[in-house]
Parts: C-alpha cells; structure tokens; sequence
C-alpha cells in the first residue's frame, strides 16, 4: 500500500486541457506558465493572480523558460499545434509576455528546448514537431534556421544537458532527440559540425525525454517516457542500464479503452524532498501523478514513493518550484493536463530525509549564460512581432492606415505563412465584430488645393493609428 506522502496545496480551474507548463524566473521572483487548447498562454504569479495572457493561432503544446539575453530574466519558447516557432519575452516593471519571434513551420510543434549548443556567445533555439525535422536556429534574432535534421516520423520530445562519453576526456554538451517510431538519437556539436555519437530504437513512441542524474553517482543519465508504459534509463552511452514498469491502478483494468492508460506522458527530474537524490515525477495517460524515488548512492533501484491523481485525462505538463517565502522551503510540483485544471502538491519528507553525499562531478548543469552588455555597449533592439493572426492583423492595419487595401492585406499576411480562407474567415469574424470599421470623412476634392489634400492625408493617417 503506498502511503500518502503528499499535501496538495491548490487547484486552480483552467479554460481548457492543459498541454504545457513552466517556471518562468525572473530576478528572485517566480512565475507560472500554463497552456493548452484554447490556444492560449497564460502568465500567473504564486497567489494564483492572473497577470496576463498571450494568444496563438494553434494549441500551445511546448515551453521552455531560458534567459536569452543575459539580464536574469527568462523568455518562453512556445510550440504551437498550427506550426508556430514562438518567442516571448517578459516584461518585469508591467509583468507582461510580448513576442519576440514567430517562425511558421508546419504541422504540429511538438518540442522545444534551448542552450548554449556550440558554446559561443549564442543560445540555439530548437524546434521538433510533425514536419518530421528538428530545427535548430542560431539565436533569437535569426529569421531561418541554421540546421534542419530529418527523420522518419515525427519528432517527439527533445532535451539538452550534460553527459559524460568514453570517447571524450571532458564531460560535454549533449542534445538527445526522441521520435514517433521509437527512435533515440544523441549529438554532439564539435568545431561547427553536428555529430551523431549514437542512435537506437526503443520500439515505442517516445513521449517526454529528460537528462539528470538519478542513479546518485554524480553522472547524468537519459531518462525516457514511452507509451509501451516503461520509463527507461540509459546511460550516456546508450545502455539501457533501468526501466521502471508503471503499474496499472484498478480503475484502468476496467476500462474499455484499448489503450493503456499507464503510459508514460510527461517527466520532471528533480529532488523534491530535499535528499539531495533526484526523483522521477511521472505524468501518465490515466491522471495518474507517480513519484519513484532510489535511496542509495550509485544505485539504479527506484520504488513508487507516492502517487496522486487528477480528475481525469493525460498529464501533459510537470514543473517545480521552491518556495523560498514559505518557512519550510518546500518544493512545489505543478502539473495539468486534458483535466483542465492544475494542481500543486508537494512531499510531506521535504527537509526531512538524510542527505545522500553524491559526488560532483562537474560545477553546473546548465550552459553558460549570455554575457550582459556594457553600458558603454549598444544593446541590440529587440523587435515587438504578433503571435497571431489578429495580432499581425491589427500591426498591418496600424503600419497602412486607410491606404492597406484588402488585396494588400492579405498578400502581406499569406507571406507570412496564413493561407487565404483563414484570413477570410478571421476578417469576416472582426467584421461582424465590428473591429474592422473605420471613421469615414466626406472630402469635396474639387475646393481644395493639393497642399490641403496632402494635410488631410496626414491627419487620417495619423488619426488611424
């Protein structure tokens, strides 16, 4: 029987399924990041207040905190189920998100990460999805992607981290790709080149992948979720050294769903009771929340600690926190999913449990950041761009005034990957809305002169601004 190791602390009642969320860290503040189907990204603070939300023209199905710019705050990129590659930016004095990057690609976005992949001055954004490639562009301000990689099916997860190779002397910086069929790839980027170290297939969809040490000896493994219901461990060189079997509860072996409901959709490696050890948090496709914990050093033994539940549907998105206002310092597991809520549990052993002294094996586990610029330096501009099609709507409108004819309008939005139907339908919905009217001025041209035209011109112009 497991025992109930857990307090749940809040439930917050979301608009629609929730497929991502993130911490999203600024200074010494913290932030929560949610979305999902209604195609919105949400920003929260930790008393559950609404501080602002950003529209997208797909579901938002991937996020990923990252400082880009070295000044302590992080951005989001943001996958879309329309294709969108989005950046967004966080306003600390307003506490608002603006995008930064929209890049369409095609098919649903179903992974995004980021890092330091040729450590440069650059972060490399990186973008898998449906299109069946990963693409990696150099930094926030290129407008096409350095590399594309292709595969057989979609990709499906991807993550960046450390690892430690026989090959190399030093411990290096790896990024590991998952794909629908099964199939595990790890590169490495080595004086400008990608290199493939190794590949395997795994014989199932491949849903979430992770990179941190769970077997307590100071050295990284990959941890991946399938959907054959497995989580399986592989050390850095591809051997599959464990695998925890996610147990069926008895509601699922009721039901009539021909697909396991105990399979793998979401991970989150970190300590969460304050042990010094990592644990493996799992999202699985029954509602299911199940934590696995391995006690000793240099161990690969994990057992289920605790597990807990949402009302129903997949769990999609897994985050944490530690609260540092809290005088116990506990460790907050956020997680969401086609429950439409999101809850906040945490371990009753945080603070409480030995340390185990695992070996460091390297200072850090993340990329060096981005240097922050001199201020006799000139910071580069940081250019505002819509994340939908209303948004880059409303910028047309405001940019053309009364000269942006239709013919113009959706010329200029079909270069910027919408096709010509959705942009009927969205102008018809403003329309009937009444967002596309404009004031109109009644001019008898022939009691003017042109210097009287040219003013009126200009005042309408700036009037429709």
């Amino acid at each position: 029987m497991i025992k109930k190791y857990f307090h749940q602390n809040w439930i917050f009642e979301c608009p629609d399924a929730v497929m991502t969320s993130s911490i999203l860290r600024c200074k010494d503040e913290s932030y929560l990041i949610f979305g999902g189907h209604d195609k919105t990204l949400y920003l929260m603070d930790k008393d559950l207040t609404m501080l602002d939300d950003v529209s997208f023209d797909g579901w938002a199905r991937c996020s990923y905190p990252i400082d880009l710019d070295g000044d302590a705050c992080d951005e989001i990129l943001v996958g879309t189920g329309d294709g969108r590659l989005i950046a967004l930016k966080f306003d600390e004095k307003k506490k608002k998100l603006f995008g930064i990057m929209n890049y369409k690609s095609f098919g649903m976005i179903n992974c995004c990460a980021a890092g330091n992949l040729y450590q440069d001055e650059n972060i490399d954004l990186i973008f898998g999805g449906e299109e069946k490639t990963l693409k990696i562009f150099k930094n926030i301000g290129a407008s096409e992607p350095f590399l594309t990689f292709y595969y057989d099916s979609w990709v499906t997860a991807c993550a960046i981290g450390y690892l430690k190779l026989s090959q190399f002397k030093d411990i290096i910086y790896c990024l590991v790709i998952g794909t629908k069929k099964g199939q595990l790839q790890v590169m490495h980027f080595k004086e400008g080149k990608p290199e493939v170290l190794w590949q395997k297939q795994i014989y199932a969809q491949i849903n979430d992948i992770k990179i941190g040490d769970v077997t307590n000896d100071g050295y990284n493994q990959i941890i991946v979720a399938s959907d054959d219901t497995y989580v399986k461990i592989y050390d850095s060189e591809g051997k599959r050294i464990s695998f925890i079997k996610i147990e069926e509860v008895e509601t699922n072996k009721k039901t009539k769903d021909r697909k396991k409901l105990n399979r793998a959709k979401s991970l989150l490696i970190d300590d969460i009771d304050g042990d010094n050890a990592n644990e493996i948090v799992v999202g699985c496709a029954d509602g299911i929340l199940r934590v696995y914990q391995n006690k000793s050093l240099n161990s690969k033994t994990f057992e289920l600690k605790w597990r807990t539940s949402q009302s129903s549907g997949s769990i999609r998105g897994i985050c944490s926190y530690l609260d540092k206002i809290n005088e116990n310092k506990t460790k907050n597991i956020i997680f969401g999913g086609y429950g439409r809520t999101l809850r906040n549990v945490f371990d009753f052993e945080y603070g409480k449990k030995p340390i185990l002294k695992i070996p460091v094996r390297y200072k850090s586990s993340k990329p060096p950041a981005k240097k922050v610029p001199k201020k006799a330096e000139k910071k580069e501009e940081i250019k505002v761009v819509p994340t939908s099609l209303r948004g880059f709507i409303k910028e047309l409108i405001n940019a053309h005034g009364f000269y942006l004819t239709l013919d113009l309008l959706i010329n200029e939005l079909m270069l910027k990957g919408y096709d010509r139907n959705e942009i009927e339908d969205e102008l018809e919905f403003l329309k009937t809305q009444g967002a596309m009217i404009y004031d109109k001025t009644d001019v008898n041209v022939w009691s003017l002169v042109s210097e009287d035209i040219d003013e009126l011109i200009e005042k309408n112009s700036k009037k429709a601004k």
